[in-house]
């Protein structure tokens, strides 16, 4: 399949990396909406395409979008963004394949929807399921009978235990850990090393302790 990576900034380039791994995947070029048309992102690749650029050559071409798939590849900052991107692309008709590294770990009774980007060492357990547009970074565990949903970000060696339930759209740094049966709402942030063992609502900035006082040393 050849893929247009969407966004030429830090995961751009990590999916670029990541889809060198696949070689069912043909890179063909980037999509970015701040770089000028032209600029170089990597020796052999550069941005060809913004939104709108894309919208032209849908109009005149309208099976383009049945020739590429897309890599969903902007990053937490603006995780509305994101999901306004996938949502724009599959309305489009472009398909989002599941990028997911040949030393990932995904059991056959998982369930994993569109546009998810799952790295290496990272491990989904049996009877779990996975919506659209998420980011599972390296070394990431969801365990048996958990859910997560659509374009949540959990970045290096988060870990959840069993039956936990996340929504959408939620940030969660390095090594956090969710104990069983926790459930978390939509639009959070968890800031690294957070150990979480609670129900968390919507819309919540989750600290760790030595983020909110500093101590005497």
């Amino acid at each position: 399949m050849n893929v247009l990576i969407y966004g030429a900034g830090v995961l751009g380039a990590q999916a670029y990396h990541l889809l060198h791994e696949m070689p069912e995947f043909n890179i063909s070029g980037f999509i970015d909406d701040t770089k000028e048309i032209g600029e170089s992102i990597f020796p052999d690749q550069k941005v060809t395409e913004n939104r709108e650029t894309l919208e032209k050559k849908i109009s005149k071409e309208p099976n383009f979008t049945k020739d590429y798939g897309l890599a969903l590849a902007i990053g937490p900052d603006n995780l509305a963004a994101r999901w306004k991107v996938f949502r724009w692309g599959f309305e489009k008709g472009f398909d989002f394949p599941n990028l997911i590294h040949p030393r990932a770990s995904v059991d056959a009774s998982a369930s994993v929807g569109k546009g998810n980007i799952i790295l290496a060492n990272a491990t989904i357990d049996h009877e779990v399921s996975i919506g659209d547009a998420n980011y599972l970074d390296i070394g990431c565990l969801i365990s048996h009978n958990s859910v997560i949903g659509n374009n949540n970000f959990l970045t290096t060696g988060c870990a959840t235990a069993g039956n936990v339930k996340f929504g959408n759209h939620n940030f969660v740094g390095m090594h956090s850990t969710f104990t069983d049966y926790v459930e978390v709402g939509d639009e959070n942030y968890f800031s690294a090393k957070n150990l979480v063992n609670r129900n968390i609502p919507d819309r919540r900035k989750i600290l760790t302790f030595l983020d909110q006082k500093s101590l005497p040393i």
